[in-house]
């Protein structure tokens, strides 16, 4: 398959109807700031987050991945997950933290010094004011997508509140990927980010949703995405996009199997013998594929299979 065009032009922003998050939104229902952030909360320790949950759930500050480790919230194998994760979402120089912490996340007494360091605001600290309220939103998150309903409506203000703050603002940043290097968006994890970067029209938002398709393991997430280039690019007549969108939906029929209506509908406007149309063919089940891309691949049928078709149909009258 041909590597993705990394050189798109800039696609149009979003609209209002886009859906892409708005910057900023309150934490107020979030629990008060501490000012010992290296304290563990009061009562019982949660239990330790999954790295593959927190890596879809929020873009982590250094502080906070180091404030997670510290008290529990992440076991030294994930934080070593997680920051190397994070490196590779911001680059050699953005992620100089996570790289710190990613090297030393073997040995729990350098890892817990490094940490320490982190979150005490030393060289590599960052920004974060209060690492422990990330944690209490993933945990509330995490235990609300297992299914436990506990503190009832209360808990949904709460949840969209740090949902705006930790996720959705961040991604209208820009601040959780390095939007300049296509290596790292490549990587892309979370469909927001991707969403923030239509509404501001970044060059390599072709690229991110690329990474979007290799990596997210939700395919009901990915090919809103994949539409959205691909109806971008079609609007604008901009090639470099659409191919983007094709190898997007491409990776997306290998790793998932499936396609939907919407980008079924995209991809019949484009040049056919695409990579999309040869790895749909291959890896979806061919019941579900359009007449059209049966025809492409199969070419025109012969005169005699339409007159036995006729025949069947029919019983003789019309079949040619």
């Amino acid at each position: 398959m041909p590597a993705p065009d990394e050189t798109a032009a800039p696609p149009q922003p979003l609209g209002e109807a886009g859906g892409a998050p708005s910057p900023g939104g309150s934490a107020a229902a979030l629990p008060p700031p501490d000012a010992d952030l290296a304290a563990p909360p009061p009562g019982p320790a949660p239990p330790p987050l999954p790295a593959e949950f927190v890596r879809y759930a929020v873009a982590l500050e250094a502080p906070e991945l180091a404030w997670g480790h510290l008290n529990g919230r992440v076991t030294a194998a994930d934080t070593g997950t997680l920051a190397f994760l994070r490196r590779c979402d911001l680059g050699p120089e953005a992620g100089e933290a996570f790289a710190r912490i990613h090297a030393r996340s073997t040995d729990p007494s350098p890892l817990a010094a490094v940490c320490r360091e982190t979150v005490d605001g030393r060289p590599g600290g960052g920004d974060a004011e209060d690492p422990r309220r990330v944690w209490d939103y993933l945990e509330l998150s995490h235990r609300l997508s297992r299914g436990d309903a506990a503190g009832g409506e209360a808990s949904g203000p709460q949840l969209a509140a740090g949902r705006r703050e930790f996720l959705l603002s961040r991604a209208a940043s820009g601040r959780g990927m390095n939007w300049r290097d296509s290596s790292a968006l490549l990587g892309t994890d979370r469909p927001e980010e991707v969403d923030a970067a239509f509404e501001r029209g970044e060059e390599l938002v072709g690229v991110a949703v690329i990474g979007l398709a290799l990596t997210h393991p939700d395919p009901t997430a990915i090919l809103p995405r994949v539409a959205c280039a691909l109806d971008r690019a079609l609007a604008s007549s901009d090639p470099r996009l659409r191919h983007q969108g094709i190898v997007a939906l491409a990776h997306t029929a290998r790793l998932h199997r499936t396609v939907d209506r919407r980008c079924l509908d995209l991809l019949r406007r484009c040049p056919r013998g695409s990579e999309a149309d040869d790895d749909l063919w291959a890896y979806v089940p061919r019941r579900r594929l359009p007449w059209w891309l049966w025809r492409h691949r199969l070419g025109e049928p012969p005169r005699r299979w339409l007159r036995r078709v006729g025949k069947a149909l029919f019983g003789g009258r019309g079949g040619g």
